[in-house]
C-alpha cells in the first residue's frame, strides 16, 4: 500500500498505529481494536482486496454486521484509494442486489469472505466525469423511478468534511464517540471517519446496551464514557421529550451532542443542553446525500431559532430562484457548490439536473426552498420536490414507493404523503385497489409485507389506508393536504373507531397499526418479523405511553415482541400486576381482585416470582379472587416447615378464612409449597380448602444442584444473556455485584436499586433449591387433593425437553395418571391426571387453556 494512492482514513489509522499503536480505536463492551491491530487488518484485507484488482476509480460493496469487521474495510478500501458502498445489513436482498447492478463493484466484502463483483463495471471516472480528486465512495438514496439512486463522492470531499468537522467539534484522542446509526446513513461516515482521523475511541453499541427511553441510553453512555455523541434526529427529538419532564445532568461528560437529518425541536434542544452539569453543546447539522456528509454546522443553544449555519470552509452555499414552473415561484432554493459537491449520480440517473453547472462552478441543488438569515446561517422552508426526510434523516423519493405500490398487481393507484410522528417524519401511503384482485382480508398488511421484501425499513410507509376514491381538488387533482390531515388524525384513515382507554389490546392494536402501516395479521406476530426496527419501536414506546400511561422498556420490548404476549404483558402493569420474571419483594400479592365466592392461592415455584401465574391469573373464571404468594426473605433457609407455616399465617391474616372456597395451587416446586400450605389453611377453614397442584416433583427424588438454580437465577430470573460460569469465582461463590450490574443492563433490574434486592431474590432462589431435602410428605388428612402431571407422570428431569404442546381428539385433554414416589404414600391414582406436555411448557400458551380447564373443573 503506497502512501501516493492511500485516502484521509487509512492513512489517519496508519498514523495512529505509529505515534499510538495501543490506544483504543474500536471498542464493543470488553472487546478492543488497538490502532495498531486496526491498521494491520486493514493491510491484510487490502492485499486480498489487490489481487482482486481493486484500484483507484474501482468500487468494492462492504456488506457486513455493523462492527470492528466493517471499520476495517473501510479502512482497507480507503488504502488503496477505491471507493465504498456501504449495504445495511437488514436490507431486503432485491435492493442489495439493485445498488450492487447499479455500482458494479470489482468486489464484495461480506461475512462469506472477499469475493469478486459478480460484473465489475468500467472505472468511475470513465462513468462520470472526474472533478477535484479519485472516488472515495457511492452513497444510495431513493429515486423516483424504483432504483435507487448513487451518488459519487470524491476523496477530496470527505478529507474536508472530516477536518472541518474534527475542528468544529474540537475531537482529540481522549474523546470517546458512540457508533449510533445506519451503516447506510452518512451520519455512519462521519462518526467513523472523524473518530480515525482524530484518534477517538470509537464505541459500538454492546449486548449490554438495551434500552427503554433515555435515561437508560444515557446511563449506557455514561458506562462508555461516551464524550461526543451524533444522533439521526428523529432520536434526538424523542429522547429529548422525554429529558425535558426529568432531571438534569444525566451525563456529566457529555460535551457535544449533534443533531443530523431532520429539524430538531426547540424543547429537545433545551433538553439536551442541560444533560452536562456545564451544559452540552447542541448542534444542528445539515447536508444531503449528494455531498460528503455535513456541509454547515450550527451550534444551538435554548431558545435560539432552528436554523442551519454557514457553509463550512471550502463549500459555498447559494439562493437560486425558484419559478412557477417549480410550483413555488417568488420562493428561492439552496444551492451547494465548492468540493462538498458531488459528481452526480450512476446509471440512469445520471442525466440528473439536480448536478450543474452554475456560472462555471459545479452545483448541486438540494431541492430544499431556503431564506438567509440576518444574523448568518439559513432558515429551511420545507422542499418543493417530491423528495422527504423520515425516520430522523433519511431522504426518499415517494415516487419510489409509488412505483412499488402500482406494480402490485390489485393496486389501481397510489399517494404517499409524509406526516408528522413520534419525534419524526414518518410516511402514510393511500391506495385504490382492484377489488376483484385484492385479498379479502387486510390488503393493507399484504402490501406492508410486500413493500418490506423490496424496499428498506425507513422507506415502508407507516400506515397504508385503502379508500375508494381519492379526494380532489377543484381543479380535479389529488387533494394531498387532505391526506395529509387523514394521516395526522388520530383515528386511522378507514373509519376504525378509536379504542378505549381501557381497552389494552385495542390501543396496542391501533398504536402498532399507527407505526407500521397495518395492524398484526394474527395474534402471534411479531413486532419486528413485521418491519419495526429500533426507531419505530421508540415510536411505538411513545405510543403506547401516550394512549395507556404505561412504560415500556425496549429491552421489554426486543424480548416480547408477539402482539399476543406483548397485549398481557401490557394489560398485567397496567393492573398493578409484576411483569418481571424476578420476586417483588411482597409476600402476597393480589393479581386480581374479585367477590368473595371463590379464592385462588398460587405458591411460588423456584424463582420465588408470582409472574409465573400472571397470565393464569386473567384466565380463570370472572368474578373469583386470585392472590399468589411469594417466598420471604426472612423465611429463606428456615425449612419447609416454617415457610408453610409462615405462608399460611399470612393468608389468614389478610382473610383468606372470608371466602367461599379457597382454592390453593402452585406449579412445580410451587405444588409442593401449595400442599404443605393447604394442608395448614384446611386445619383452620375445613372442607372449604382443596389443593389442586401443577406438576409437582417428588420430593424423595428431587435434586436441583445449587449451580443450576444459579443458572436459572441468571438465565430466566434477570433475563442476562451472559453465561452464568461468568459470575462464578474461583473459590465456587457467585459475584452478585457483577449480577446486579449485568441486570440493570438487561433492563430487569432498576437503575437506582442496590445490591441487596439481588442478594434477597438469590437468597430465595437458593434456599428453595434444598427446601425439599429431607421433606417427608404427611397425609392430607381430609384435605381433597389433586395432582396434574406433565409428560413424564411426575419424574420430572429439569435438563430434559418433551412435547410442546397436546394434540386435541375430542374430550378432556388430560388422562389419568399415576402418583409417583412419595405421593404414592399419601394419594390414591385416581386423584391424579395427566396432561402429555413438557414440564415447562404446562404454563405456556396454548397449554395454560388447558391447565386452566383442569383446575376449574376441579374447583367446583
Amino acid at each position: 500500500m503506497t502512501s501516493d494512492k492511500a485516502a484521509l482514513l487509512y492513512s489517519a489509522i496508519a498514523a495512529h498505529a505509529s505515534e499510538r499503536p495501543d490506544a483504543t480505536a474500536l471498542s464493543r463492551g470488553e472487546h478492543r481494536l488497538t490502532f495498531r491491530e486496526l491498521a494491520g487488518a486493514a493491510d491484510d484485507l487490502a492485499a486480498r482486496l489487490a489481487g482482486l484488482g481493486v484500484a483507484p476509480e474501482t468500487v468494492v460493496v462492504i456488506d457486513l454486521p455493523v462492527g470492528f469487521d466493517t471499520v476495517v474495510a473501510m479502512a482497507a478500501v480507503s488504502g488503496l484509494g477505491a471507493a465504498f458502498t456501504l449495504l445495511e445489513p437488514d436490507l431486503p436482498v432485491s435492493r442489495k442486489q439493485l445498488i450492487i447492478d447499479d455500482c458494479r463493484p470489482v468486489a464484495l466484502v461480506t461475512e462469506s469472505g472477499v469475493t469478486p463483483g459478480p460484473r465489475p463495471g468500467a472505472r468511475l471516472d470513465e462513468r462520470l466525469v472526474r472533478r477535484t480528486s479519485s472516488a472515495a465512495y457511492v452513497g444510495y438514496t431513493s429515486g423516483s423511478t424504483g432504483v435507487p439512486k448513487g451518488a459519487v463522492i470524491e476523496q477530496a470531499a470527505l478529507e474536508n468534511h472530516v477536518r472541518r468537522t474534527a475542528e468544529w467539534y474540537g475531537l482529540t484522542p481522549s474523546d470517546t464517540r458512540l457508533f449510533f446509526s445506519s451503516i447506510a446513513f452518512d451520519l455512519a461516515l462521519e462518526q467513523i471517519c472523524t473518530s480515525m482521523y482524530a484518534g477517538c475511541e470509537l464505541a459500538f453499541r454492546d449486548e449490554m446496551f438495551v434500552y427503554g427511553g433515555a435515561e437508560d441510553f444515557l446511563y449506557h453512555c455514561r458506562r462508555l464514557g461516551v464524550t461526543v455523541l451524533s444522533l439521526p434526529t428523529g432520536v434526538f427529538n424523542g429522547f429529548g421529550a422525554e429529558l425535558a419532564g426529568a432531571a438534569a445532568h444525566r451525563a456529566p461528560d457529555l460535551r457535544l451532542v449533534m443533531a443530523g437529518g431532520e429539524t430538531p425541536t426547540r424543547a429537545a434542544v433545551a433538553a439536551w443542553a442541560a444533560v452536562a452539569p456545564g451544559g452540552t453543546r447542541v448542534v444542528n447539522g445539515y447536508g444531503p446525500t449528494e455531498t460528503a456528509v455535513v456541509v454547515c454546522y450550527r451550534d444551538l443553544a435554548p431558545g435560539d431559532a432552528i436554523a442551519i449555519g454557514d457553509p463550512i470552509d471550502g463549500v459555498g452555499f447559494r439562493l437560486e430562484p425558484l419559478s412557477a414552473a417549480d410550483g413555488a415561484a417568488g420562493a428561492t432554493e439552496l444551492v451547494i457548490q465548492g468540493v462538498a459537491v458531488g459528481r452526480g449520480y450512476l446509471g440512469r440517473a445520471a442525466s440528473s439536473p439536480a448536478f450543474c453547472m452554475l456560472d462555471g462552478v459545479w452545483s448541486y441543488r438540494t431541492g430544499d426552498v431556503a431564506t438567509a438569515r440576518r444574523d448568518g446561517g439559513y432558515d429551511l422552508h420545507g422542499r418543493f420536490d417530491a423528495q422527504v426526510k423520515v425516520h430522523g434523516g433519511f431522504r426518499v423519493e415517494t415516487g419510489e414507493i409509488v412505483s412499488r405500490l402500482l406494480a402490485v398487481d390489485f393496486v389501481l393507484d397510489a399517494v404517499v404523503v409524509p406526516y408528522d410522528g413520534a419525534g419524526s417524519r414518518l410516511l402514510a401511503a393511500f391506495v385504490r385497489l382492484d377489488r376483484s384482485l385484492a385479498p379479502q382480508a387486510d390488503a393493507e398488511a399484504a402490501l406492508v409485507r410486500q413493500l418490506s421484501s423490496d424496499l428498506p425499513a425507513y422507506m415502508v410507509p407507516s400506515r397504508i389506508s385503502v379508500l375508494d376514491e381519492f379526494p380532489l381538488t377543484s381543479r380535479g387533482k389529488v387533494d394531498r393536504a387532505a391526506l395529509l390531515d387523514r394521516a395526522q388524525a388520530m383515528p386511522d384513515a378507514d373509519g376504525e373507531q378509536e379504542a378505549g382507554p381501557a381497552d389494552v389490546g385495542a390501543q396496542l392494536r391501533q398504536a402498532w397499526r399507527q407505526v407500521l402501516g397495518s395492524p398484526p395479521p394474527d395474534e402471534s406476530a411479531s413486532f419486528f418479523e413485521a418491519g419495526g426496527d429500533s426507531v419505530r419501536a421508540i415510536e411505538l414506546i411513545t405510543q403506547l405511553r401516550a394512549r395507556l400511561g404505561v412504560q415500556l422498556r425496549a429491552a421489554e420490548l426486543y424480548r416480547t415482541p408477539r402482539f399476543d404476549a406483548l397485549a398481557r404483558l401490557l394489560t398485567d402493569r397496567r393492573a398493578g400486576i409484576p411483569t418481571a420474571h424476578h420476586t417483588t419483594g411482597t409476600t402476597l400479592v393480589t393479581m386480581r381482585p374479585g367477590n368473595k365466592d371463590r379464592l385462588w392461592v398460587f405458591l411460588p415455584p423456584l424463582s420465588g416470582a408470582v409472574t409465573r401465574y400472571a397470565a393464569m391469573s386473567r384466565m380463570l373464571p370472572a368474578g373469583d379472587t386470585v392472590w399468589a404468594m411469594e417466598t420471604p426473605p426472612e423465611l429463606s433457609g428456615k425449612g419447609m416447615a416454617a415457610l408453610a407455616d409462615g405462608l399460611a399465617e399470612v393468608l389468614l391474616d389478610r382473610g383468606a378464612d372470608q371466602y367461599g372456597s379457597i382454592c390453593v395451587s402452585g406449579f412445580s416446586l410451587g405444588g409442593v409449597f401449595g400442599y404443605e400450605v393447604a394442608r395448614r389453611l384446611h386445619d383452620s377453614c375445613g372442607e372449604r380448602v382443596r389443593a389442586l397442584l401443577i406438576d409437582p416433583p417428588d420430593p424423595g427424588a428431587h435434586r436441583v444442584s445449587v449451580h443450576d438454580a444459579f443458572d436459572i437465577f441468571v438465565r430466566v430470573g434477570w433475563s442476562i444473556t451472559t453465561p452464568a460460569q461468568q459470575f462464578t469465582a474461583e473459590d465456587g461463590g457467585f459475584d452478585l455485584a457483577a449480577v446486579t450490574v449485568a441486570a440493570k443492563n438487561a433492563g430487569t433490574l432498576a437503575r437506582d436499586a442496590g445490591r441487596q434486592e439481588i442478594e434477597d431474590a438469590w437468597a430465595v432462589y437458593e434456599s428453595n433449591a434444598r427446601i425439599l431435602d429431607g421433606l417427608l410428605l404427611s397425609r392430607p388428612q381430609g384435605l381433597r387433593v389433586r395432582l396434574l402431571q406433565g409428560d413424564t407422570g411426575g419424574e420430572i428431569d429439569y435438563a430434559r425437553r418433551g412435547p410442546a404442546t397436546v394434540t386435541l381428539d375430542g374430550g378432556r385433554p388430560w388422562s389419568g395418571g399415576r402418583a409417583v414416589g412419595q405421593w404414592r404414600d399419601i394419594l390414591p391414582d385416581d386423584a391424579v391426571d395427566r396432561l402429555p406436555v413438557d414440564h415447562f411448557a404446562l404454563l405456556e400458551p396454548p397449554n395454560d387453556a388447558l391447565v386452566r380447564d383442569w383446575l376449574v373443573t376441579h374447583a367446583r
